[in-house]
């Protein structure tokens, strides 16, 4: 059996996306005779290892005038062309609806559509003047996808459901696989890094609450040792608005950024650290949409006591026997819960270790895989 990956997105990059699509593509390596996957560059300095049987066709743009619909289609044109080229039967999977217009019509594929995102909650974030009318049209195009695919995986039940409620699709087509995240042994800890601090990793998307965590700061200056180390999974020069944001606090002095670490300095900053913030947002993106935090598994994966925003997509993964939960874009709760980490370390840690025992449990990339390769099996 051969097997299509692709995904409109860079690959790979030091984003949780990239991640999950490194353990998926070890998965199918396991069952598939071959796996091509179809993707955008991403960042040939990060070392890719990925078995023997999986090749990467990355994409480049020559035009970069280009605007985001145009290129969408050059990479849905470019997904139906070397899968049809192929004419190989197997299955094939995508993680948006520009490669699912390139793979649903064809009659050598069934396909699976992994929807992690969809494009008419997203892109009106990114781009703000976005009309109605071609909202409309792209979520015309996500229903063609999600009735035309074979099968659906998605790591949320909250975005399960919102997929049976707002496009009817039947809930025995849609499997719920969560990420996962794997345990590195406690490194020794840098003598670079704070004698306290907490940490915030990941991307910096407005629907992340970065914000709220930066202006919880303003009710812990108590805590005159205490920093914030931002790990940004994206460039220095997406930061901007935060740089201002800190200066406009006066916290200029308790935060420090690094930027596209790899995953062993990032999993020591991660274990090391007081606390571990997952501030997330209301807003359709995690809570009509669904969502299932990277960040959130991997620090249970690191022991690393978790304060968390409580919404249905994190309560999903955690409990209050494992975390600390505060109430979204509250930044005085949140700090409430920073200060509680701070002062109650006995009782952090056993949550801390209730955590990565969930984990342990639930939440491995092996869960993981296993429930993706099920979902193969039963289509071969």
């Amino acid at each position: 059996m051969k097997s299509y990956y692709a995904s409109f997105d860079a690959f790979p990059t030091s984003k949780g996306a990239s991640t999950h699509i490194s353990h998926s593509l070890q998965a199918l390596s396991e069952i598939a005779d071959k796996v091509d996957v179809y993707c955008l560059k991403g960042n040939s300095a990060i070392d890719l290892e990925l078995a023997e049987n999986v090749e990467i066709h990355p994409f480049y743009y020559e035009d970069e005038s280009q605007n985001y619909l145009e290129r969408a289609q050059l990479f849905s044109e470019k997904v139906y062309s070397c899968t049809k080229l192929s004419d190989e039967k197997g299955i094939g999977q995508f993680r948006d609806i520009w490669s699912g217009l390139g793979m649903i019509k064809q009659t050598h594929l069934k396909t699976i559509f992994e929807v992690n995102a969809l494009t008419s909650i997203e892109l009106p974030v990114r781009f703000p003047l976005l009309t109605p009318s071609l909202i409309t049209e792209i979520q015309n195009i996500e229903l063609t996808c999600l009735e035309a695919c074979d099968h659906i995986v998605t790591p949320s039940a909250v975005t399960k459901k919102y997929l049976t409620e707002k496009f009817s699709i039947d809930k025995d087509k849609i499997s719920v696989i969560p990420n996962g995240a794997e345990a590195f042994p406690k490194s020794e800890k840098p003598v670079d890094l704070p004698v306290d601090y907490i940490v915030y990793f990941g991307a910096l998307q407005p629907w992340q609450g970065l914000d709220v965590l930066l202006k919880s700061f303003q009710y812990l200056k108590d805590y005159q040792n205490l920093k914030l180390i931002i790990c940004s999974s994206v460039k220095e020069k997406v930061t901007k608005p935060y740089h201002k944001l800190i200066e406009n606090l006066g916290i200029q002095d308790q935060v420090i950024f690094r930027y596209e670490l790899g995953k062993e300095s990032l999993y020591t900053i991660i274990q090391h650290a007081k606390a571990s913030i997952a501030p997330l947002k209301f807003g359709d993106r995690n809570v009509v949409q669904g969502c299932c935090p990277i960040k959130i598994l991997e620090s249970m994966a690191c022991k690393t006591p978790i304060v968390v925003a409580e919404l249905p997509v994190t309560q999903e993964l955690l409990t209050e026997d494992d975390a600390y939960f505060f109430w979204p874009e509250d930044e005085l709760d949140l700090s409430r819960c920073i200060r509680f980490v701070l002062d109650n370390p006995e009782m952090t840690n056993l949550k801390a270790q209730n955590a990565f025992n969930r984990f342990q449990k639930q939440f491995t990339w092996n869960h993981h895989n296993e429930k993706l390769q099920k979902v193969y099996q039963n289509l071969m």
